[in-house]
């Protein structure tokens, strides 16, 4: 009887374990540019075509490979960062598991060029699939160029589960940043398609983040710097008054080593204390150094996981280390904290008094109105003048059930009232709308309620391919990222649908010069970056069509926010807008909009019944 177990051939191996490393374009500039500031390189360039499915290429003036060191490169678990066990639990170095180089030469065509300081001529050497087609002399610059093409050319069920283009774009674009950021020594140039995106001088890192992300962004940092005998931790964090809707540009680095980590992320979001309204999130730039021996980077091959030896000690010294800095800063209220602090104690042993500040929020003016009804639909307005002609009287009330949708409907205003008398409506903590009923209380989640309105308005401009927009007085320019910026133009006929007017001034800069009647005055170039930042949060965690996507992520952040007090008439016309809607009774996201307690549930809770 044969075997039936038996030794993969190599070459299908190393493309089985290329999927460990390699997922995607983004997979591949990371590797190399590692590599390159492995290689002691202080100028680095990168450039892709068609988002790395073409072509990926980065090139630096590292220290460069002889030729016998060239070819065994691209062989697995072939490194020059470690050769011990020791090595292993002291890595100072990104790449280290020699499996970078084999795993991209698996399933690419590359293109190496290298030359040492010390040689007179340089190496090439070209690969396909793992085999080496040539290796040859050629004049070259001190350091190392690699191309990569054509990726997963010889896996064409790999290459079919790519994204488009920009999401492929965006995934290496952020890739790119994170690196800029944690070399600011280190001048960078970033081509894509023959465009220059980024021209990066060596410099520190607060002049770096002014050009990755802009001087007014920059400049509504402050600095972090906190010393223990085992860890340190220094970098940047926002402002309270500087926040956030969506999870973007927070930033931890572990001896320079871009990593992720839900729990510190939320230890510094915990050490913001009251001082940011729920549903905000800072950003942050956090270096964290330790002792090699104090953690495990060898998780996953893509090394964006850490295990820590003490993970509550590290959230402790963290969030507190986010408190100081607060406390410090002299923007803050006055809160007091524990100045006892132990490393290795639990990770919450402060101390919070609760500042006592006077908060008024700011007026809300509507920007929706009383919508027609929907077919199939029962408005607030036609509620009420059933009401008054008594239609929506029956002698029994189990002809309707009163938690079904037609009976909530029904039990709004079922009581008569005069034509000029107002509905009982009143604002709870500025967040909810109370409604009284025939049958108890209705409770509408105003923002969610909102959110609604706003969705079903949104698929319909987006699907219709109509727009209406109302035109600004004075154009509003506005700076965007160039990730951003190329975005909006990937979108521009999406926003424009939506009711955005734009037009591209320059390669970052453009100006609105129409807004959506939805859309409050005063917030026109908020609400379009917070529209674009969620649009690019919900692609990454939802994988969303693009429309609903984009109508998601405008409803999200144009509706009316908890903490907006509303006068009568626009609870009013939410409601009557909201019942009108297709879909009343959930927010986009699933969220219920309306609850509904009946006299009966109130009665049983006080023991009347």
């Amino acid at each position: 009887m044969s075997s039936k177990i038996k030794i993969l051939p190599q070459n299908l191996y190393n493309k089985i374990a290329a999927g460990e490393v390699v997922g995607r374009p983004e997979s591949v500039v990371k590797e190399l540019i590692e590599n390159s500031i492995d290689a002691g390189a202080d100028e680095i360039t990168v450039l892709i075509k068609d988002a790395g499915k073409t072509l990926i290429q980065v090139a630096d003036n590292g220290c460069g490979m002889t030729e016998e060191d060239a070819i065994v490169a691209f062989q697995r678990h072939s490194t020059s960062k470690i050769s011990t066990y020791e090595d292993l639990e002291n890595i100072q170095t990104l790449g280290f598991r020699g499996e970078a180089l084999a795993s991209i030469a698996a399933i690419a065509q590359i293109e190496l060029k290298t030359k040492t300081i010390s040689e007179d001529l340089g190496t090439v050497v070209k690969i396909e699939g793992n085999e080496i087609t040539e290796a040859s002399k050629d004049s070259a610059e001190t350091g190392t160029s690699i191309a990569v093409k054509n990726i997963f050319f010889n896996t064409p069920g790999r290459r079919n589960f790519l994204k488009s283009n920009q999401t492929e774009f965006r995934h290496i674009y952020d890739t790119f940043v994170r690196q800029a950021v944690s070399n600011p020594g280190i001048s960078f140039r970033f081509f894509n398609n023959e465009e220059l995106i980024f021209s990066l001088r060596k410099t520190v890192l607060s002049e770096r983040l002014k050009e990755l992300f802009g001087e007014e962004f920059a400049n509504s940092l402050i600095p972090v710097k906190v010393e223990h005998s085992v860890v340190k931790i220094n970098g940047l964090i926002s402002k309270p008054g500087f926040t956030k809707k969506s999870k973007q540009d927070q930033f931890f680095y572990l001896n320079k080593r871009f990593f992720t980590n839900k729990s510190l992320n939320f230890a510094v979001y915990s050490g913001y204390d009251d001082l940011i309204e729920k549903g905000d999130y800072p950003s942050f730039f956090l270096f964290i150094e330790i002792d090699p021996k104090k953690v495990d980077v060898n998780v996953h091959p893509s090394k964006l996981e850490v295990k820590f030896e003490d993970e509550s000690a590290m959230f402790g010294f963290i969030r507190k280390s986010i408190k100081d800095t607060l406390r410090a800063s002299n923007i803050t209220f006055d809160i007091g904290f524990s100045n006892t602090m132990s490393f290795e104690n639990t990770p919450d042993n402060l101390e919070h008094k609760k500042p006592d500040v006077n908060f008024t929020p700011k007026g809300f003016n509507s920007g929706f109105s009383s919508s027609p009804a929907t077919k199939g639909t029962t408005s607030v307005h036609s509620i009420f003048e059933a009401s008054r002609r008594d239609d929506l009287h029956t002698d029994n009330e189990d002809e309707i059930p009163l938690n079904s949708d037609e009976g909530i409907q029904k039990n709004i205003f079922e009581h008569k009232k005069d034509e000029d008398e107002k509905f009982n409506l009143w604002q709870y903590q500025n967040k909810y709308i109370m409604c009284e009923t025939a049958t108890g209380l209705m409770i509408i989640d105003q923002h969610a309620a909102h959110e609604r309105v706003l969705y079903e308005k949104a698929l319909m401009r987006l699907n219709s391919q109509s727009s209406f927009s109302q035109q600004l007085l004075l154009p509003i320019k506005v700076k965007l990222t160039k990730i951003d910026f190329q975005l909006a133009k990937e979108l521009q006929e999406e926003i424009h649908n939506l009711g955005f007017a734009i037009k591209f001034v320059s390669n970052d800069v453009i100006e609105i010069t129409g807004i959506p009647s939805d859309v409050k005055p005063g917030n026109e170039d908020k609400i379009l970056q917070e529209l674009i930042d969620q649009y690019k949060e919900y692609e990454v965690q939802l994988n969303l069509e693009k429309r609903d996507n984009l109508a998601k992520s405008f409803s999200c952040r144009s509706a009316i926010k908890a903490g907006e007090r509303l006068q009568h008439q626009e609870m009013f016309n939410l409601i009557d807008s909201l019942f009108a809607s297709q879909m009343p009774y959930v927010c986009p996201h699933g969220r219920p909009t309306v609850i509904r307690l009946t006299t009966e549930e109130l009665d049983k809770r006080f023991s009347r019944s």
